[in-house]
């Protein structure tokens, strides 16, 4: 896919730990993702039956079998992971047929040479640095070898032989009929991600200072505990980025996506900043209000004032319900930034000159700087393009 120039403020290496690493290691790494859809099975089906067919003409193994069997293990939705498992695949298939079929002639099939046999297959699959996928290939194969018994060098040669047979032609089958790549689960991941950072927001203006009496010292509000939990919508969110990477590398119907994987890297380099300022103002609310011997210089009623400002602006940049994480209405979302900066200041003012306690004037203008913070975040949030 042609890449997009980033905006004038972004640069690639911003978001550069968000796209995955499609490299040699990470080919290794990769783990079979399961059967996708209903497309991805018929796929798989016609592309095993290819195999068997081209394999009983061609080749001379008694039973031609490691051919359909290596097309179903290895074709995947996308034509980057059927690479990565195929090579896991290819490698142990063959590995585990050779050696196997070397060990088999020489020492023949007892229940110790059986046994020896699968115990070193497990060891050298242990020390490989494979998914456990394809760690497992080589002693699965080897059991499959063992249990066919003894032939000829021949016949031992064509298992392999097989191997390659039925790995190619599941790589050409998923490369002829890739799997169009789409980006909902990613927008699901983002939208999800944004709910929970409003949720908490609004949670904090709506329960800031409203405790029937003072939380004990080491004790949180409610909100703080799923403050904690935007980390985990975040690592949701990027593991579905570095999916729809793999499903869009070397993957033809990925030119028609409205948008490429770096402009979605940045709408969530973004939010993930959003979300680790929300983070601090649920921190320093926490602190500031409900606390014996605390009297805070910016008002509960005042807190939930901005925090009101706040989500309606996030609403107004990061859109609502459905809507992709993206400005939807540049216009509307401005005149809040503007209001909700406006509102900022004077309470700084206020707070400054209502109380002569310098630790609970700083604590309140802590507050008011990172609602001030996040709205600046919120003025630069790029616009979606899906």
């Amino acid at each position: 896919m042609p890449r997009k120039p980033l905006p004038a403020d972004e640069s690639r290496s911003d978001i550069e730990d968000l796209l995955p690493e499609l490299g040699l290691t990470d080919a290794f790494l990769q783990r079979p993702a399961g059967i996708g859809s209903v497309r991805h099975a018929i796929v798989i089906a016609v592309a095993a039956t290819i195999s068997w067919l081209v394999a009983d003409a061609v080749s001379e193994s008694v039973l031609p079998l490691f051919a359909p069997v290596t097309t179903l293990l290895v074709v995947q939705a996308s034509p980057w992971s059927t690479l990565g498992v195929s090579v896991q695949r290819i490698l142990g298939t063959g590995l585990g047929v050779l050696v196997a079929s070397v060990y088999v002639n020489v020492l023949g099939l007892s229940w110790w040479s059986f046994l020896i046999g699968v115990l070193a297959a497990l060891l050298i699959a242990r020390a490989l640095p494979w998914s456990i996928g394809g760690q497992l290939q080589i002693p699965v194969t080897v059991v499959f070898v063992l249990a066919i018994g003894p032939g000829s060098i021949g016949q031992d040669i064509w298992r392999v032989l097989d191997v390659v047979i039925g790995g190619v032609i599941g790589i050409v089958a998923v490369f002829a009929f890739p799997s169009r790549p789409s980006p909902e689960p990613f927008e699901r991941a983002m939208r999800l991600y944004r709910d929970a950072i409003v949720a908490v927001t609004r949670r904090v203006g709506e329960e800031s200072g409203h405790e029937r009496a003072p939380l004990p010292a080491r004790a949180q509000h409610g909100y703080v505990y799923d403050s904690r939990r935007l980390q985990e919508f975040g690592a949701a969110t990027r593991l579905e980025l570095e999916r729809l990477g793999e499903a869009t590398t070397f993957n033809v119907r990925a030119r028609r996506m409205p948008a490429g994987l770096e402009e979605r890297a940045i709408r969530l380099r973004r939010l993930i900043g959003v979300g680790l300022q929300v983070r601090g103002l649920v921190g320093a609310a926490n602190a500031l209000y409900d606390r014996e011997g605390v009297e805070p210089t910016l008002r509960a009623d005042e807190l939930a004032e901005l925090v009101d400002g706040l989500v309606g602006l996030m609403h107004a940049t990061l859109g609502t319900g459905d809507a992709p994480v993206g400005r939807r209405a540049s216009a509307d979302a401005a005149e809040r930034s503007e209001r909700l900066a406006a509102r900022v200041q004077a309470l700084a003012s206020i707070a400054s000159a209502r109380h002569d306690q310098v630790g609970e004037m700083l604590e309140s203008v802590s507050v008011l700087g990172r609602v001030d913070h996040i709205r600046r975040q919120l003025d630069g949030y790029p616009q979606a393009e899906v």
